[in-house]
């Protein structure tokens, strides 16, 4: 019997218990649950026993979401998931791990392993060997964007680790978007992308189609607004826009010789449906988080529990990034982990006006959702 039948069926016996309780002295009623009591409104009228049913969904391990008039109860119980991230800018909790400017992050599921993005290097590889993770058993990897700092590192996984088969997941437009720039049309400060000179940086990527196909990597590419790879594991693109978070005209995409502004079609962010709530991986979010986040929500109709990775705050001024936070709280994100393009300055209004939620998601954090 499957745990859906069995909680469908405990969750009848509740209802029925709840029809033929005895009608107390008092209009209030006690629910013990393993010897404690709930800190729930129960009460009498009319003989019968009324209850949050949400309550006693929740209790049983279910879900309850709320939209649009519309009460969405989920009832299968979903398997634990862990995420690792395996390199990020920071490292603020293993001294033997390297960090460097970029994103990859380790998914482990009952159903396959995921990589998601792999910095710019092969150093990813090596945390997570020490890190105790075999990245032989990977089953699948997810590219977010078409930029160096997440995809440098992709040549050395199939060149190195070789997985016996895996398959590569990539927005349709990845490879008709991938000459891009970074351009800089007066002196600045020397970044990990830029001398500080003014120009063109090539920032884009060092594999093309001819280079997977030469090494036998499997490819599938995304031509739909939510990919579903697994029971849990979801990979969302075409994301909406507001004029609450515009492009960065500094980022560039060369296509037929001329240089225009990159609207970062190609960006994909991961959602993992955990007993909690929807969990949000991003690497960049180029086009905007509140985009992501929003989008992934409308079309899941689920609340969004966790929100992890790039959110490009780094180039929002502070009225942008204090919306951002509102914006997370009004929504009821309980977790933010914040990484790589966030931005010092971001980082501290976050730690500031929603310390309870946020913290720095750094080289080595482990997260489990259970």
């Amino acid at each position: 019997m499957s745990k859906k039948s069995i909680f469908s069926m405990i969750l009848v016996l509740v209802l029925c218990l709840m029809q033929i309780v005895p009608t107390f002295a008092a209009n209030d009623v006690k629910i013990l649950v393993d010897g404690e009591e709930a800190d729930v409104n129960a009460f009498i009228k009319d003989g019968t026993t009324y209850a949050p049913i949400r309550y006693f969904i929740e209790l049983f391990g279910g879900k309850v979401d709320y939209k649009d008039k519309t009460v969405f109860v989920d009832t299968e119980k979903k398997s634990p998931v862990k995420v690792t991230t395996l390199i990020e800018n920071s490292n603020n909790s293993n001294e033997s791990l390297t960090p460097e400017h970029g994103i990859a992050m380790y998914i482990e599921t009952e159903e396959g392993n995921i990589l998601f993005d792999t910095g710019k290097s092969a150093n990813y590889l090596e945390n997570a060997k020490k890190l105790g993770i075999n990245m032989k058993e990977t089953d699948c990897m997810i590219l977010s964007h078409a930029h160096y700092d997440h995809c440098g590192g992709v040549k050395d996984f199939v060149e190195k680790v070789k997985p016996e088969d895996f398959t590569l997941y990539v927005n349709d437009k990845f490879f008709k978007y991938n000459d891009k720039y970074h351009h800089q049309a007066k002196p600045g400060p020397k970044l990990d992308f830029t001398d500080g000179k003014p120009g063109y940086t090539f920032i884009g990527i060092d594999f093309d189609e001819k280079y997977l196909n030469e090494n036998n990597v499997k490819v599938e590419y995304i031509d739909v607004d939510e990919l579903k790879i697994s029971d849990q594991v979801s990979i969302f693109t075409n994301f909406g826009k507001t004029e609450k978070e515009k492009l960065n005209p500094a980022m560039q995409v060369k296509i037929d010789d001329e240089y225009k502004l990159d609207e970062f079609v190609e960006e994909v962010a991961i959602a993992i449906d955990t007993n909690k709530g929807i969990v949000i991986l991003t690497g960049c979010s180029h086009t905007g988080i509140m985009n992501i986040v929003d989008t992934i929500h409308e079309k899941t109709g689920k609340n969004i529990y966790a929100v992890i990775g790039g959110t490009h705050l780094i180039e929002a001024d502070d009225a942008r990034t204090e919306e951002t936070i509102k914006h997370f709280k009004e929504l009821g994100i309980e977790k933010v982990g914040l990484s790589h393009c966030t931005g010092t300055r971001a980082v501290e209004m976050f730690e500031k006006m929603a310390p309870d939620i946020s913290f720095v998601n750094s080289t080595g954090t482990v997260l489990e959702f259970k």
